[in-house]
């Protein structure tokens, strides 16, 4: 099978446990797999500033499907936006409301990430540095109060309940918005709300359409429920050693954990082999 696309998550995926990238050793495959003419797409739930951050000079060089496939970028050019309508985002702003902070609820918008003032969040040790979460925090627009005239159209929204608390959440808002939304699991016990039909396989068939690729031809890996509809429409999908159950479910392949490297090492092994 010819490839000539690689799709990979970040977080529990390409990214080590600290939430960080081997620059170098990225650099060197996307290297290789330009001299093959196999294009490298990062799908995340994160959001584009984060991606740039941790990509560094590399971000040129690959294209970025970011908030679970609501926004696509290639370099700095923003490809592609998907929002949710008026009428969603004000269900979902009055569910949450009066429980913003303890689900540490943030609204992804075209206008940055949004959150209620008092909000701590409580996870983010688990994937990110202390660098990494400062700047978390400073892009962060910490309000008085969740208003929809301040996103200028909202792309997902997030919640941290930790995992004894995910499974309950996670099918408390699947029954409540009748299918208009999805919630799924993006670990570390966060949840991630997107509008239907929109993740990051969606994502990648926007790519395919306008490169002329197949989905056979897509290399992808991830750890996460929200990788589920990724890894199922690749030719070759790998899920982590870290993986949920549910990415695992679906994948054709395993790679070892992100902890060692996984998506380097199949990548390396792969290229070494000129398949």
């Amino acid at each position: 099978m010819t490839i000539k696309l690689i799709a990979t998550d970040l977080d529990g995926t390409l990214l080590d446990p600290k939430g960080q990238v081997d620059l170098p050793r990225l650099e060197k495959i996307l290297d290789h797999l330009e001299e093959r003419g196999i294009r490298f797409v990062i799908a995340t739930g994160n959001e584009i500033h984060r991606v740039k951050q941790l990509l560094g000079h590399l971000t040129e060089r690959v294209v970025l499907i970011v908030a679970n496939g609501a926004r696509i970028f290639e370099g700095n050019q923003l490809l592609q936006a998907q929002t949710w309508d008026d009428d969603m985002v004000n269900r979902a702003l009055e569910f949450f409301k009066g429980r913003e902070c303890q689900d540490q609820f943030v609204v992804t918008s075209m206008n940055g990430g949004f959150v209620k003032e008092g909000t701590v969040f409580t996870q983010l040790e688990n994937f990110m540095t202390p660098e990494m979460i400062e700047l978390f925090y400073q892009r962060m627009n910490f309000v008085e109060e969740l208003e929809s005239h301040l996103f200028g159209g909202v792309l997902k929204m997030s919640l941290v309940v930790g995992e004894e608390r995910s499974d309950s959440v996670l099918e408390e808002i699947n029954q409540l918005f009748n299918g208009h939304v999805q919630a799924v699991s993006s670990g570390y016990g966060c949840i991630d709300i997107l509008q239907a039909g929109i993740h990051k396989a969606w994502g990648l068939q926007e790519l395919l359409k306008r490169w002329d690729i197949k989905a056979e031809e897509i290399m992808a890996f991830g750890d996460s429920e929200n990788d589920v509809e990724m890894l199922q429409l690749a030719g070759i999908s790998y899920a982590m050693e870290n993986a949920d159950d549910k990415a695992k479910a679906v994948a054709t392949d395993f790679a070892p954990s992100n902890s060692q490297a996984g998506v380097y090492q199949v990548l390396e092994d792969w290229l070494e082999k000129g398949e």
